[in-house]
């Protein structure tokens, strides 16, 4: 409440009381001069005329009226603002101040509403860029949406799988042990596909998105098991451990996951040749710098 509005709540008493005091006292003072002069027997000896007395007491009651009434009007009016400011109806200020932040939430909803369609327009071309490189791989147009829906899908599994891993309290577990295989994979949609998707389809795939269908050897250290067993720079690896290799990284990981002391079978392709073979080299890293 203003505090105005509260000083009049406040006083509202006392500003009626002045109005009753004011009405007594116009009403004393007309009695009192009516009393003191209403007998010519009793006026004062140099009162030689009755009438020019009378008249004079009438004018300074007028007078005496006259501002008794304007002082009730002022009072009047303060006392009419006070019950219109004390109105149940009337809105508080912070109801104002809600009714703005309202104004203004509507004011910022198309500019929120743009953001999101912008960011809804961005997910649908990137959708409809992957869709159309899978059709122009050779993808039919509902085999091609299929995939680009698997791929969102396997987004979200790895998301659910790396918050558990993240929020389970033993990470020597069984079930941590199945969540960083499942996260290994996951992390790299193609190793899905190619389980999903037969030969020629998983070639087409790696086509459409630019993907390195192997791994070629750019280097090796001499007296390596790698080096050893013939390969050299410019040959292929396609698979390590009956897993598709793609690049170092891939390998890397496939290497650290060999049993130590075990013989790993390693798919090839030498350069120059147009078919693969496959080697069998110790467990362990074989000496390729990339």
């Amino acid at each position: 409440m203003h505090p105005s509005v509260q000083t009049l709540y406040k006083y509202r008493v006392a500003l009626i009381a002045a109005l009753l005091l004011l009405g007594s006292v116009a009403a004393a003072q007309w009695i009192s001069q009516d009393s003191g002069h209403g007998h010519p027997a009793t006026a004062l000896p140099h009162q030689s005329h009755p009438q020019e007395a009378l008249e004079s007491r009438l004018t300074s009651l007028e007078r005496t009226l006259d501002q008794t009434l304007k002082i009730q009007g002022q009072l009047l009016e303060l006392v009419n603002e006070l019950s219109t400011r004390l109105e149940p109806d009337a809105q508080p200020p912070q109801t104002r101040h809600v009714n703005m932040h309202a104004e203004n939430a509507r004011a910022q909803q198309p500019a929120e509403q743009s953001r999101l369609q912008a960011i809804r327009n961005r997910f649908e071309r990137q959708r409809h860029n992957q869709v159309r490189q899978l059709v122009e791989a050779g993808f039919s147009h509902s085999r091609a949406t299929a995939i680009v829906d698997k791929q969102e899908r396997l987004q979200y599994e790895q998301m659910q799988f790396s918050y558990e891993y993240h929020h389970l309290q033993d990470k020597r577990s069984q079930r941590a042990k199945e969540l960083q295989e499942k996260l290994q994979t996951y992390s790299n949609p193609r190793r899905v596909f190619e389980q999903e998707l037969n030969a020629a389809e998983f070639e087409q795939y790696l086509n459409a998105f630019g993907g390195r269908t192997e791994m070629e050897i750019g280097d090796l250290i001499e007296s390596a098991p790698a080096y050893e067993a013939g390969l050299r720079p410019g040959d292929k690896i396609i698979r390590y451990n009956n897993q598709r290799v793609f690049h170092m990284g891939d390998l890397r990981t496939q290497v650290y996951q060999a049993k130590p002391g075990e013989s790993v079978a390693v798919e090839i392709q030498r350069q120059g040749s147009s078919s693969t073979e496959t080697i069998y080299l110790p467990a362990g890293p074989l000496g390729i710098r990339g």
